[in-house]
């Protein structure tokens, strides 16, 4: 008979402490998940999602899917910004002829580089950007003559702050929807079409969007409702105006039995006082009734008519200078 293996040697004890290793690596597990937290600001792995989606930015260039890659960069430097993956998601937005959204990343990539002190980096920034700039198509908003109050000016549904109003903005290539809206005005929206550059003369080409008077299409319902309100005021005041005379001329008549002249009794001095208090009412009423029936026809009278509003289509050449021409199309609706 063979003897039986022993239970308590090396191999055992080995066995033994590697459970009572993981068994402690177990119920320390929360302690040491605490102990090295994800790196701050990087929470749900913003960098590691950035780095995944700069990687497949980078895989869609070089198969030429740029118009694919750019939203990976731009999303990227959304979770993660860097210098190098400006530098890329610019390359990108220049290759799908997105010449203004190039230039603008490359200035920031150059920026960035500077207050990262990588000069090489920024050199080749600044360079891109500089190369571009000839390619440039800038496209100009002119308000309207008249500068409604409460003006608003869009350009692709973004706001056109006032300071940008008839400046010369770099834009990309394609069709551009300019919008102003103001109240009491009818609003206007017009296509922009802004052709790729560089022109003739070496420069981009510059179109201008010029914002024609808004329409008033105020109907005037409210300032008639209000003409109609002072005159009916006035036409009571009148009234009572009339009724308070007539009593006047009545207890005036009543006087006359407690009168001889200008010689009366008490009653008839009363009654004529009396008289003449109404009268005073009458009189005053009158003026008021007047002024107000007078007030109410001119607001009545002078309120704006409706306004016919019409729709249409405008199609024509909207540049500005020598540099470039662009198809405007556009309406009041």
């Amino acid at each position: 008979m063979k003897n039986p293996q022993r239970t308590d040697g090396p191999r055992a004890f080995r066995c033994r402490a590697a459970g009572l290793l993981g068994a402690a690596v177990i119920a320390l597990a929360p302690s040491l998940a605490q102990a090295y937290p994800p790196a701050a600001g990087d929470p749900g792995g913003r960098r590691a999602a950035a780095e995944a989606l700069f990687d497949e930015g980078k895989t869609l260039m070089a198969e030429g899917r740029f118009a694919e890659a750019c939203p990976k960069f731009a999303e990227s430097q959304s979770l993660d910004a860097g210098v190098g993956t400006l530098l890329n998601l610019a390359d990108c937005l220049e290759k799908v002829g997105r010449t203004a959204s190039a230039w603008a990343e490359f200035r920031a990539a150059a920026s960035a580089a500077r207050a990262k002190g990588q000069d090489e980096r920024e050199q080749i920034a600044r360079a891109r950007a500089k190369d571009l700039e000839p390619k440039l198509a800038r496209l100009v908003v002119q308000p309207p003559s008249d500068m409604p109050q409460g003006l608003e000016i869009r350009r692709d549904g973004e706001p056109v702050g006032q300071a940008l109003w008839g400046t010369a903005v770099p834009v990309d290539p394609g069709t551009h929807v300019v919008e102003a809206v103001a109240p009491g005005r009818e609003p206007f929206k017009t296509v922009v079409e802004v052709p790729e550059g560089p022109g003739a003369d070496g420069k981009g080409p510059q179109v201008t969007a010029k914002i024609p008077t808004l329409p008033d299409t105020s109907t005037g319902s409210a300032q008639r409702i209000a003409g109609l309100a002072l005159g009916s005021a006035g036409f009571a005041g009148l009234m009572v105006a009339s009724i308070l005379g007539a009593q006047a001329m009545a207890i005036n008549e009543g006087s006359m039995g407690h009168c001889q002249g200008n010689l009366c009794d008490a009653d008839g001095v009363s009654l004529r006082e009396k008289a003449v208090a109404r009268g005073n009412a009458s009189t005053g009423t009158f003026i008021a009734g007047a002024a107000l029936l007078a007030g109410g026809a001119a607001l009545y009278f002078t309120a704006p008519k409706p306004s016919v509003t019409t729709v249409g289509i405008r199609a024509g050449v909207g540049a500005v200078g020598s540099t470039g021409a662009g198809l405007v199309i556009g309406g009041a609706f």
